[in-house]
């Protein structure tokens, strides 16, 4: 291998342990290092199996029954109560393998009502789900059958993520996902070579310094580009400082923080989505439109980035004192890692 791609993987395995993380040894993802107890139990239940539908659709609220939302919802709910010792483990892969075996969300539905491509939402889960089964292997709770049909679910899950994705966020989410999903089953080798496949997707950086033109999608590839990152750092590997041009993810963050926070409440388009009306993304929890990607990158960013961020974070908690939840994340940051 050489150029640019072994450059990159140069990169990745020069790692400097930020401040406020440590490297994990092997490939890992549950952990409670950095849990937050009162974020985790504002919002935390255990709950067992549910009907969950084939069909997977475009995000809406409320969520419908059935729905990949809904399952995605219930989910970080029990395992915000793993977090805090308070979890029904049984119930937990009980509710895995009915979806597992009742092929759920595998059927995408593009011409259902809905924001977001249904293809979308399917990553979403896949992580959802890579998180549940990290959590169960750290209890031993998974025999190497059960794993295995739940395994070969998220591979059709990951598959049908990757149908459509034109976006950059979707891209994004879609070199994200494998990487969860190495980690939660403790493969090392996986996390490389899907690390190296994320640092593949920053590609090169605008002369500003941003994934996109605007302001609301250059965040919406952020949360997915900074959930990488942290998940690349606890097991060994660094995206942070992988250059593109003249940028790092790190000056990304950084300047992005600082037009986020001057922008402040003022509702914003994306490019990502021609049809998307205008929302405002600084807000704590949403689907896509929102600043949960915080906690996270807090933990593994340079100085200048996380003072940055926590100048964003301090003025965001002025209007809005909900814990961080961006359900785009598959799971709770403020939960997992808002300490």
């Amino acid at each position: 291998m050489t150029g640019p791609r072994a450059m990159a993987l140069a990169a990745l395995l020069a790692v400097a342990m930020p401040q406020g993380a440590q490297a994990q040894q092997g490939a890992r993802l549950w952990t409670t290092a950095y849990t937050s107890t009162g974020a985790c139990r504002s919002f935390s239940r255990a709950r067992g199996p549910e009907a969950v539908s084939q069909a997977v659709t475009g995000y809406a609220y409320p969520h419908p029954k059935g729905s990949a939302a809904e399952f995605i919802e219930h989910t970080a709910a029990h395992l915000n109560a793993a977090a805090v010792g308070r979890a029904d483990d049984a119930a937990l892969k009980a509710r895995l393998l009915a979806a597992a075996r009742g092929k759920a969300l595998t059927r995408p539905d593009f011409g259902a009502p809905g924001g977001s491509s249904p293809t979308f939402v399917s990553a979403v889960v896949a992580i959802n789900v890579g998180y549940a089964v990290s959590y169960l292997r750290s209890r031993n709770a998974l025999s190497a059958a059960e794993l295995k049909e739940i395994a070969d679910w998220v591979a059709t899950l990951s598959r049908n993520g990757g149908q459509r994705a034109g976006s950059r966020d979707h891209k994004m989410i879609v070199a994200l996902q494998p990487l969860i999903w190495a980690a939660a089953i403790g493969d090392t080798a996986g996390v490389r070579k899907a690390a190296g496949r994320v640092a593949g997707q920053f590609g090169q950086f605008s002369g500003s310094g941003a994934f996109a033109p605007d302001l609301r999608n250059n965040n919406e590839v952020i949360q997915h580009a900074v959930h990488a990152a942290l998940i690349a750092r606890l097991n060994g590997f660094d995206l942070l400082n992988v250059k593109r041009g003249k940028y790092t993810l790190n000056d990304v963050v950084r300047l992005h923080a600082a037009a986020v926070q001057a922008n402040g409440s003022k509702a914003v388009r994306t490019s990502g989505d021609a049809q998307e009306q205008a929302r405002s993304i600084f807000r704590k929890q949403g689907w896509g439109t929102h600043l949960a990607w915080i906690p996270a990158y807090m933990l593994i960013g340079d100085e200048a980035g996380r003072a940055a961020v926590r100048a964003l974070d301090r003025a965001l908690a002025r209007v809005d004192g909900k814990p961080y939840w961006g359900m785009q994340m598959g799971v709770h940051s403020g939960c997992l890692y808002g300490r």
